[in-house]
């Protein structure tokens, strides 16, 4: 069948050149995107990235010092404790100072890590432990839910 000196295969050849033109400048074009969003996205996730580890050190710094209010209370303690005779609060005020001791060991590590280390740590200890780390997290956990549970407005 003919129309206007043009055959159905002509036109058919036509369709499927056009077809192939138009699916190639989409396929340059889905590319060129893809690689404007891979840009954007990598751009996002450096931003993120740094964000996150900004309030990473600043939790971890917040922590810190928590630890070191907590030493001091517990030095504040043994104080109190400490009456001289030798008794069982003498032995409970060395124990709050060795606490204490301890306590501001920790806290001085921690100030002086950075958080990638600190990371690396509990990577490490979730390797060699596992059941210890399933542990801490089901308490943490626990905790958490209490403590929501017990901020709630019910």
């Amino acid at each position: 069948m003919a129309v206007k000196g043009t055959t159905i295969t002509d036109l058919a050849d036509d369709v499927a050149g056009n077809t192939s033109q138009v699916a190639q400048k989409v396929s340059e074009k889905a590319s060129d995107v893809l690689v404007e969003v891979k840009d954007d996205v990598a751009e996002i996730a450096a931003k993120a990235g740094g964000a996150t580890k900004s309030a990473a050190t600043s939790g971890k710094d917040y922590a810190a010092e928590a630890v070191h209010g907590l030493a001091g209370a517990a030095r504040e303690m043994a104080s109190k404790l400490d009456d001289g005779s030798g008794g069982g609060n003498a032995k409970a005020a060395d124990f709050a100072r060795k606490a204490a001791d301890s306590m501001d060991k920790f806290s001085s590590k921690l100030r002086d890590r950075n958080v990638d280390e600190i990371a690396e740590d509990a990577r490490s200890i979730v390797r060699n432990n596992p059941a210890i780390a399933v542990g801490a997290a089901a308490v943490i956990g626990f905790a958490l839910a209490r403590f929501l549970k017990g901020n709630g407005d019910d």
